[in-house]
């Protein structure tokens, strides 16, 4: 019996702000030899809204209200009440997740937007959800190629590397067409971020606000990004303005080999495909020069260019179709009326089987104390990683040790969120509520893959096969 729930992406991004709506339709699948077990089996958009730009009050703020009120009409539109809204995504992203009130701009939305909508800003996130939305996703498991997707947008450009539809890398730059805007109608310079501002310095191109830009230099910085942007691609050592105009410094960027392919979407991605326009400053920013330089970039690169299927809209459309999980068929819940579960952080445990109890314990606490340290309160979710198939010993044997491990947990929290790779949940759900004291409760999930995500929201049982929605989130705001 299948099950359709409805979903919405919102993206408030640099530029432009966007919206749709989204039919999830979950079915319960099983082969001869396999667990029974929930997925998604179609994704259909039912409404998208026009393309905003983006209402700002400042350089530095976001209009909360008219951003709002833009949401509220989308809705009215499509004719969707926020109750009617079960899961999705709300997105602040690129440039627009450094404004003062960001956070304060989500929050309000993600109330009134729908019971069961994260609201986040990672990165990494951003990233997967455009290279999905785009179509790279698909294209990877059609044709067995690896296929990196940039989505350039106004503020910054988000890589997601695919291969049999799955991620294998993702991270974010400082790049985009609006990091320099003009006055309307003139080539002065408005605002120019203060990254872009110094990287032009550092190559000889003296461009400030308040004075005029000319198309040599708008042609020359575009340059200078595009070609950093397409040093992602290449698995030698990377450039200085690579690892300058990289968002996390943190992050892993070096690939051990090329791609087969590369996409672009987003607002200027979308423009490297099309005819090269005379006027450059249509936009009143340098995004069709940027767009410029990639294509003659890409050209250099000798790597196949694939358009993707979506390309403004990619981030957007990701947000409200492939935002969501769905773990199922296996799984333990005490009481669904704790659900729906937002924003829970995650404390991953690697080899709890094989590794002694006081070096578990020992480790557990300490990821404890990070998440403590912003909220004491906060409910945690505990991820559960065996490196084996487990029999009926392990499980209980594992087991044991949680319960060992998450005694201070217990004490701030009724009920205990488990997370497991494979068809263990509902066995380990079993064997930990026969060890948890009076007055607690277990939730234990499976077939979750959490290793790209931070947070997680769990939504409502789904009528199938006692199944759940979940959300796997990056940090929100990690800028």
């Amino acid at each position: 019996m299948a099950e359709t729930i409805l979903s919405v992406g919102i993206d408030i991004g640099t530029s432009t702000t966007s919206l749709v709506f989204s039919n999830l339709t979950f079915e319960k699948v099983s082969g001869d030899m396999a667990m029974p077990k929930t997925e998604i089996t179609e994704k259909k958009i039912i409404y998208r809204s026009p393309v905003y730009f983006t209402p700002l009050k400042s350089n530095t703020e976001l209009d909360a209200e008219l951003i709002r009120m833009l949401i509220e009409k989308e809705y009215q539109t499509a004719g969707i009440k926020p109750s009617d809204v079960e899961t999705g995504a709300v997105i602040i992203t690129g440039d627009t997740a450094r404004k003062t009130n960001a956070d304060k701009v989500l929050s309000s939305i993600s109330e009134f937007a729908g019971d069961f909508v994260v609201a986040t800003a990672g990165p990494r996130l951003e990233s997967i959800l455009a290279g999905k939305g785009s179509g790279a996703a698909q294209y990877s498991i059609d044709t067995i190629e690896t296929i990196c997707n940039m989505d350039v947008g106004g503020g910054t450009t988000n890589t997601a590397t695919f291969y049999n539809g799955s991620c294998t890398d993702a991270d974010c730059m400082d790049i985009g067409g609006r990091l320099i805007r003009l006055s309307p109608g003139t080539k002065t310079i408005e605002y120019i971020f203060p990254k872009i501002k110094q990287l032009a310095l550092e190559n000889g191109i003296d461009i400030r606000a308040g004075g005029e830009i000319t198309d040599e230099q708008a042609q020359k910085i575009s340059k200078i990004m595009a070609r950093a942007m397409l040093e992602k691609i290449n698995p030698q050592t990377k450039d200085k303005n690579f690892f300058f105009l990289c968002t996390e410094k943190d992050t892993e960027h070096l690939m051990l080999k090329k791609p087969d392919a590369i996409s672009f979407s987003g607002g200027v991605g979308k423009l490297v495909y099309e005819a090269e326009r005379k006027n450059k400053f249509v936009y009143n920013d340098i995004g069709v020069f940027l767009a410029d330089a990639l294509k003659k970039e890409v050209e250099k690169c000798d790597i196949k260019l694939v358009r993707p299927t979506e390309t403004i809209s990619a981030t957007v459309i990701g947000a409200g179709s492939h935002s969501v999980d769905v773990s199922g068929g296996t799984i333990a819940i005490t009481d669904a009326n704790k659900l729906p579960l937002k924003n829970i952080p995650i404390i991953n445990m690697h080899d709890v089987l094989d590794t002694p109890e006081g070096e578990l314990e020992a480790n557990f606490n300490r990821q404890l104390r990070w998440i403590q340290e912003t909220d004491a309160t906060q409910n945690v979710a505990i991820n559960i990683n065996v490196e084996r198939r487990m029999g009926f010993k392990d499980i209980t044997a594992l087991a044991d040790k949680i319960i060992c491990i998450a005694g201070k947990l217990l004490k701030i929290q009724d009920t205990l969120i488990i997370i497991i790779y494979g068809d263990y949940g509902k066995v380990l759900g079993q064997s930990l509520e026969m060890r948890l004291p009076d007055g607690k409760g277990v939730i234990c999930i499976d077939a979750i893959d959490i290793a790209g995500g931070d947070y997680i929201d769990i939504g409502r049982p789904v009528g199938v096969a006692d199944s759940v929605p979940v959300v796997i989130k990056t940090v929100a705001f990690s800028y």
